[in-house]
């Protein structure tokens, strides 16, 4: 008993830096966290907001981040757009945005979501077409590419569509990454998925 009160010290010492050492470099952290391989993304050929072409495959050696929306959605479409916009000034500050990581918003109705409605939309929510890309296509086709990206969408009959609000996370190599479920209109004014999206993106960035 004698011998281990003389060593305490020491001891407790090189306890507490081994513990300073794990939490600094600890690979399980959740900025560290690895992020498994979910299938190849789908990739598609869409309508920006100037008539140009864009498609998934050009941007392949950046991180993208696929959303699927209509803009006369009644609901949820509205924060999480709003949130997304958050989330590009996150990127920024990151320095992230447009040379490292790209957003696509992919509207389902083309009908009313024309490239003029999408540009202006867009516009209301400081989007920066340099790294935020607003889409449209053919409604049916729109909505197979949505089922490939695991979401539901059901148009209904007042013309409104319910759908699953979901973000899809493609890594550098068209690799599906991550899910995020933003359902949730509470977690999306949190902000909780701002920082989240950005960790992970932080950490795949090439």
């Amino acid at each position: 008993m004698d011998r281990i009160s003389k060593h305490w010290f020491p001891i407790a010492l090189v306890i507490l830096l081994i513990g300073i050492t794990l939490f600094i470099w600890k690979p399980w952290g959740e900025k560290a966290e690895k992020l498994p391989l979910l299938g190849k993304a789908a990739d598609f050929e869409l309508e920006g907001t100037s008539g140009e072409t864009v498609t998934l495959t050009e941007n392949e050696g950046k991180l993208r981040l696929v959303y699927f929306f209509f803009s006369y959605c009644p609901d949820i479409c509205i924060p999480t757009t709003a949130m997304l916009s958050k989330l590009q000034d996150e990127l920024k500050e990151r320095e992230l945005f447009g040379d490292k990581a790209v957003m696509y918003s992919i509207s389902f109705d083309p009908e009313r979501d024309t490239r003029e409605r999408l540009k202006q939309f867009a516009e209301g929510y400081q989007a920066d077409f340099t790294g935020w890309k607003f889409l449209r296509g053919e409604e049916e086709a729109v909505k197979d590419l949505a089922l490939q990206y695991k979401i539901s969408v059901i148009k209904d009959d007042t013309g409104n569509f319910l759908h699953q609000n979901i973000f899809t996370l493609v890594d550098d190599n068209g690799e599906i990454r991550k899910y995020y479920n933003a359902g949730d209109p509470d977690v999306v004014a949190s902000g909780e998925l701002i920082n989240q999206i950005a960790d992970d993106m932080e950490n795949l960035a090439p």
